[in-house]
């Protein structure tokens, strides 16, 4: 099975800075086109952990970015990884929980990080050990 780190983004963060649709959205009396203000780095706690791990990580290691609005895709992929390591009942709801908080990181449906990305060096130091237990 390939390995799969999840980085749950925040609701404002730019998913790995760029990309349409991650935007702002004029109102419609203004024009309703999309305007993407230019960001910078301290601005934007996924992007520069995204690009650490997908440097530091095998190219058999899918790493992607998740809105959190995005529960559908979300729920299911936590249910499974933490039914994987034989969680059940409430310590697999605290599981699920502590997964869909923004900017969470995600390893094989193993929550890493909830609630705050760590920086980028910490977070490839816990996925690679993370991965070396599989």
């Amino acid at each position: 099975m390939t390995s799969r780190v999840v980085l749950v983004r925040g609701p404002r963060d730019v998913a790995a800075s760029g990309g349409c649709c991650s935007g702002d959205v004029k109102p419609f009396d203004e024009g309703g086109s999309h305007r993407h203000a230019p960001r910078d780095e301290s601005d934007d706690g996924v992007a520069p952990v995204y690009r650490a791990l997908r440097a530091a990580l095998p190219g058999d290691v899918a790493v992607e970015i998740v809105s959190p609005s995005n529960w559908l895709w979300l729920v299911p992929e936590l249910v499974r990884g933490g039914r994987r390591r034989g969680l059940r009942g409430p310590a697999l709801r605290q599981s699920v929980r502590a997964g869909m908080a923004v900017e969470s990181l995600i390893v094989d449906g193993v929550v890493l990080a909830s609630g705050g990305l760590p920086d980028p060096d910490t977070a490839v130091a816990a996925v690679e050990a993370q991965l070396a237990l599989r």
